[in-house]
């Protein structure tokens, strides 16, 4: 009977644990805050802590942007993400820190070569029915 009680309290802490690990998958409306606010998307994929997704940064070209592949991890509400951005012949690390904020906004750091750090905010955009 206790093995019984202390299986059920382990399930259930399991439990608990599990519901208590927000779902931040999705796309993002990100401002990155440079001397104005440059608007970007962040498309997040999650898989328990695994993170992976794509940031659209604005390149030069008046109206493109450059896709960057990111990977990295999602625990106690903060995330840390890092990809490569390849532009022509260059080639630039990008990492980004994150937290999910109470409200289920975020906001971090994003850092770029040349760019330095830029804080960030982000809102989930909201799904069309």
């Amino acid at each position: 009977m206790i093995k019984s009680f202390i299986g059920i309290v382990a399930l259930g802490l399991g439990l608990a644990a599990a519901a208590e690990t927000p779902n931040i998958a999705g796309t993002w409306n990100m401002g990155l805050e440079g001397g104005h606010v440059i608007p970007v998307a962040l498309v997040l994929t999650q898989d328990g802590q695994k993170l992976t997704g794509t940031i659209a940064l604005p390149i030069r070209e008046s109206g493109q942007h450059m896709d960057v592949k990111l990977a990295g991890t999602f625990v106690d509400r903060a995330f840390t993400l890092s990809g490569s951005a390849e532009h022509g012949n260059e080639s630039k690390g990008v990492d980004i820190t994150g937290k999910l904020l109470d409200d289920g906004t975020m906001e971090g750091t994003f850092f770029m070569a040349d760019h330095g750090k830029m804080p960030w905010t982000a809102e989930r955009l909201k799904e069309r029915k």
